[in-house]
Protein backbone atom coordinates (compact mmCIF):
# COMPACT_ATOMS: atom_id res chain seq x y z
CA UNK A 1 0.00 0.00 0.00
CA UNK A 2 1.40 3.44 -0.92
CA UNK A 3 1.98 6.15 1.68
CA UNK A 4 -1.04 8.13 0.43
CA UNK A 5 -3.31 5.08 0.57
CA UNK A 6 -2.03 4.22 4.04
CA UNK A 7 -2.79 7.73 5.25
CA UNK A 8 -6.27 7.52 3.73
CA UNK A 9 -6.84 4.15 5.40
CA UNK A 10 -5.72 5.53 8.76
CA UNK A 11 -7.95 8.60 8.43
CA UNK A 12 -10.92 6.48 7.36
CA UNK A 13 -10.39 4.05 10.25
CA UNK A 14 -10.20 6.93 12.75
CA UNK A 15 -13.68 8.12 11.82
CA UNK A 16 -16.71 7.09 13.82
CA UNK A 17 -19.06 4.60 12.09
CA UNK A 18 -21.38 7.54 11.37
CA UNK A 19 -18.45 9.52 9.94
CA UNK A 20 -17.45 6.60 7.71
CA UNK A 21 -21.01 6.37 6.40
CA UNK A 22 -21.08 10.12 5.65
CA UNK A 23 -17.69 9.88 3.94
CA UNK A 24 -18.84 7.02 1.71
CA UNK A 25 -22.14 8.79 0.97
CA UNK A 26 -20.23 11.89 -0.13
CA UNK A 27 -18.02 9.86 -2.46
CA UNK A 28 -21.09 8.17 -3.91
CA UNK A 29 -22.64 11.59 -4.49
CA UNK A 30 -19.55 12.45 -6.52
CA UNK A 31 -20.19 9.52 -8.80
CA UNK A 32 -17.93 6.85 -7.33
CA UNK A 33 -19.19 3.32 -7.90
CA UNK A 34 -18.43 1.03 -4.99
CA UNK A 35 -19.99 -2.01 -6.56
CA UNK A 36 -21.29 -4.81 -4.39
CA UNK A 37 -19.71 -5.75 -1.12
CA UNK A 38 -17.65 -8.93 -1.45
CA UNK A 39 -19.14 -11.77 0.57
CA UNK A 40 -15.86 -12.66 2.21
CA UNK A 41 -16.81 -14.77 5.18
CA UNK A 42 -19.38 -17.20 3.77
CA UNK A 43 -18.25 -20.72 4.46
CA UNK A 44 -15.03 -19.45 6.02
CA UNK A 45 -14.04 -19.61 9.67
CA UNK A 46 -11.54 -16.75 9.43
CA UNK A 47 -11.61 -13.28 7.91
CA UNK A 48 -9.50 -10.12 7.86
CA UNK A 49 -10.00 -7.30 10.36
CA UNK A 50 -11.26 -3.87 9.42
CA UNK A 51 -8.85 -1.00 10.07
CA UNK A 52 -10.87 0.07 13.12
CA UNK A 53 -10.72 -3.49 14.46
CA UNK A 54 -6.97 -3.61 13.90
CA UNK A 55 -6.60 -0.50 16.05
CA UNK A 56 -8.76 -1.94 18.84
CA UNK A 57 -6.93 -5.28 18.67
CA UNK A 58 -3.62 -3.46 19.12
CA UNK A 59 -4.94 -1.45 22.07
CA UNK A 60 -6.39 -4.54 23.74
CA UNK A 61 -3.04 -6.32 23.55
CA UNK A 62 -1.46 -3.38 25.41
CA UNK A 63 -4.06 -3.41 28.19
CA UNK A 64 -5.99 -6.67 28.34
CA UNK A 65 -7.50 -6.02 31.77
CA UNK A 66 -9.20 -2.78 30.77
CA UNK A 67 -12.92 -2.30 30.20
CA UNK A 68 -12.36 1.04 28.48
CA UNK A 69 -13.79 -0.17 25.17
CA UNK A 70 -16.89 -1.83 26.60
CA UNK A 71 -20.30 -0.70 25.36
CA UNK A 72 -22.87 -1.29 28.13
CA UNK A 73 -26.65 -0.90 28.09
CA UNK A 74 -29.27 -1.42 30.79
CA UNK A 75 -32.90 -2.25 30.00
CA UNK A 76 -35.67 -2.26 32.62
CA UNK A 77 -38.12 -5.14 32.18
CA UNK A 78 -41.40 -4.78 34.05
CA UNK A 79 -44.04 -7.46 34.21
CA UNK A 80 -43.78 -11.24 34.16
CA UNK A 81 -40.52 -12.41 32.61
CA UNK A 82 -40.37 -15.48 30.40
CA UNK A 83 -36.86 -16.82 31.02
CA UNK A 84 -37.13 -19.42 28.27
CA UNK A 85 -38.07 -16.76 25.70
CA UNK A 86 -35.24 -14.57 26.98
CA UNK A 87 -32.72 -17.35 26.34
CA UNK A 88 -34.18 -18.09 22.92
CA UNK A 89 -33.96 -14.40 22.05
CA UNK A 90 -30.26 -14.08 22.75
CA UNK A 91 -29.51 -17.39 21.07
CA UNK A 92 -31.31 -16.09 17.98
CA UNK A 93 -29.27 -12.88 18.05
CA UNK A 94 -26.01 -14.83 18.32
CA UNK A 95 -27.04 -16.98 15.37
CA UNK A 96 -28.12 -13.95 13.32
CA UNK A 97 -25.04 -11.76 13.86
CA UNK A 98 -21.64 -13.33 13.15
CA UNK A 99 -19.89 -10.57 15.11
CA UNK A 100 -21.51 -11.86 18.32
CA UNK A 101 -19.75 -15.21 17.89
CA UNK A 102 -16.40 -13.90 16.70
CA UNK A 103 -13.02 -14.02 18.45
CA UNK A 104 -9.71 -12.41 17.48
CA UNK A 105 -6.28 -13.96 17.10
CA UNK A 106 -2.76 -13.18 15.94
CA UNK A 107 -1.38 -15.44 13.21
CA UNK A 108 2.24 -14.61 12.36
CA UNK A 109 2.14 -10.92 11.38
CA UNK A 110 -1.57 -10.80 10.63
CA UNK A 111 -4.54 -10.57 12.97
CA UNK A 112 -7.66 -12.51 12.00
CA UNK A 113 -11.21 -12.80 13.27
CA UNK A 114 -12.64 -16.29 13.69
CA UNK A 115 -16.34 -16.80 13.22
CA UNK A 116 -17.69 -19.63 15.35
CA UNK A 117 -20.85 -21.72 14.93
CA UNK A 118 -23.96 -20.55 16.80
CA UNK A 119 -24.05 -21.34 20.51
CA UNK A 120 -26.28 -20.78 23.52
CA UNK A 121 -25.23 -17.57 25.27
CA UNK A 122 -24.97 -17.86 29.07
CA UNK A 123 -27.23 -15.43 30.95
CA UNK A 124 -25.97 -14.73 34.45
CA UNK A 125 -28.64 -13.97 37.05
CA UNK A 126 -28.23 -11.89 40.21
CA UNK A 127 -31.19 -12.28 42.56
CA UNK A 128 -31.68 -9.16 44.67
CA UNK A 129 -35.17 -9.92 45.90
CA UNK A 130 -33.95 -10.57 49.45
CA UNK A 131 -31.98 -7.33 49.66
CA UNK A 132 -33.23 -4.65 51.98
CA UNK A 133 -35.01 -2.01 49.82
CA UNK A 134 -32.82 0.70 51.31
CA UNK A 135 -29.70 -1.12 50.11
CA UNK A 136 -31.02 -2.46 46.81
CA UNK A 137 -30.22 0.65 44.77
CA UNK A 138 -26.60 0.53 45.90
CA UNK A 139 -26.40 -3.19 45.05
CA UNK A 140 -27.87 -2.55 41.61
CA UNK A 141 -25.44 0.28 40.91
CA UNK A 142 -22.52 -1.85 42.03
CA UNK A 143 -23.50 -4.66 39.65
CA UNK A 144 -24.12 -2.21 36.80
CA UNK A 145 -20.66 -0.70 37.27
CA UNK A 146 -19.00 -4.12 37.56
CA UNK A 147 -20.58 -5.35 34.33
CA UNK A 148 -19.66 -2.17 32.46
CA UNK A 149 -16.03 -2.35 33.57
CA UNK A 150 -15.29 -6.09 33.47
CA UNK A 151 -12.80 -6.80 30.66
CA UNK A 152 -13.42 -9.12 27.73
CA UNK A 153 -10.99 -11.72 26.45
CA UNK A 154 -10.96 -11.09 22.70
CA UNK A 155 -9.29 -14.44 22.08
CA UNK A 156 -11.77 -16.51 24.09
CA UNK A 157 -15.08 -14.65 23.79
CA UNK A 158 -17.95 -14.37 23.71
CA UNK A 159 -17.78 -10.61 23.25
CA UNK A 160 -21.40 -10.20 24.28
CA UNK A 161 -22.17 -10.47 27.99
CA UNK A 162 -25.64 -10.56 29.55
CA UNK A 163 -26.62 -10.33 33.21
CA UNK A 164 -30.16 -10.27 34.57
CA UNK A 165 -30.83 -8.46 37.85
CA UNK A 166 -33.96 -9.83 39.53
CA UNK A 167 -35.54 -7.18 41.75
CA UNK A 168 -38.96 -8.83 42.07
CA UNK A 169 -41.05 -11.43 40.24
CA UNK A 170 -42.27 -8.69 37.90
CA UNK A 171 -39.28 -6.33 37.90
CA UNK A 172 -35.89 -6.99 36.29
CA UNK A 173 -32.95 -5.07 34.88
CA UNK A 174 -31.19 -6.56 31.87
CA UNK A 175 -27.51 -5.61 31.49
CA UNK A 176 -26.09 -6.07 27.99
CA UNK A 177 -22.40 -5.38 27.38
CA UNK A 178 -20.42 -5.73 24.15
CA UNK A 179 -16.84 -4.97 23.22
CA UNK A 180 -16.29 -2.11 20.79
CA UNK A 181 -14.34 -4.37 18.42
CA UNK A 182 -17.63 -6.05 17.44
CA UNK A 183 -20.03 -3.20 18.07
CA UNK A 184 -20.63 0.53 18.43
CA UNK A 185 -23.43 2.68 19.77
CA UNK A 186 -25.48 2.35 16.58
CA UNK A 187 -25.00 -1.42 16.46
CA UNK A 188 -26.00 -1.76 20.12
CA UNK A 189 -29.25 0.07 19.37
CA UNK A 190 -29.89 -2.41 16.55
CA UNK A 191 -29.35 -5.34 18.93
CA UNK A 192 -31.69 -3.84 21.55
CA UNK A 193 -34.38 -3.22 18.92
CA UNK A 194 -34.10 -6.77 17.57
CA UNK A 195 -34.08 -8.11 21.12
CA UNK A 196 -37.42 -6.42 21.82
CA UNK A 197 -38.98 -7.77 18.62
CA UNK A 198 -37.65 -11.29 19.04
CA UNK A 199 -38.59 -11.55 22.71
CA UNK A 200 -42.13 -10.30 22.08
CA UNK A 201 -42.48 -12.85 19.29
CA UNK A 202 -41.25 -15.80 21.36
CA UNK A 203 -43.51 -14.85 24.27
CA UNK A 204 -46.57 -14.59 22.02
CA UNK A 205 -45.78 -17.82 20.19
CA UNK A 206 -45.45 -15.96 16.91
CA UNK A 207 -41.69 -15.50 16.35
CA UNK A 208 -40.73 -12.21 14.71
CA UNK A 209 -39.71 -12.49 11.06
CA UNK A 210 -36.57 -10.38 10.76
CA UNK A 211 -35.28 -9.72 7.26
CA UNK A 212 -32.21 -11.85 6.44
CA UNK A 213 -28.88 -10.02 6.67
CA UNK A 214 -27.39 -9.72 3.17
CA UNK A 215 -23.90 -9.05 4.57
CA UNK A 216 -22.04 -9.44 7.85
CA UNK A 217 -19.36 -7.20 9.33
CA UNK A 218 -16.56 -9.43 8.05
CA UNK A 219 -17.86 -8.78 4.53
CA UNK A 220 -17.65 -5.04 5.15
CA UNK A 221 -14.09 -5.42 6.49
CA UNK A 222 -13.08 -7.29 3.32
CA UNK A 223 -14.68 -4.62 1.13
CA UNK A 224 -13.00 -1.80 3.07
CA UNK A 225 -9.59 -3.44 2.69
CA UNK A 226 -10.16 -4.09 -1.02
CA UNK A 227 -11.42 -0.57 -1.70
CA UNK A 228 -8.64 1.25 0.14
CA UNK A 229 -5.87 -0.92 -1.30
CA UNK A 230 -7.27 -0.34 -4.79
CA UNK A 231 -7.09 3.40 -4.25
Amino acid sequence: MSVDKLRLAQRFASLSPEGQQRFIAELKARGMDFGRLPIAARGRSEAALSYAQQRLWFLWQLERDSGLYNIPRAVRLRGALDRSSLQRTFDALVERHESLRTTFHQESEQAVQRIHPPFSLPINVSDLTDNDPAQRDAAVQSLVDAEAQAPFDLEQGPLLRVRLLRLADDDHILLVTMHHIVSDGWSMNVVIDEFARLYAGFVSGQPAQLAPLPIQYADYAAWQKQWLEAG
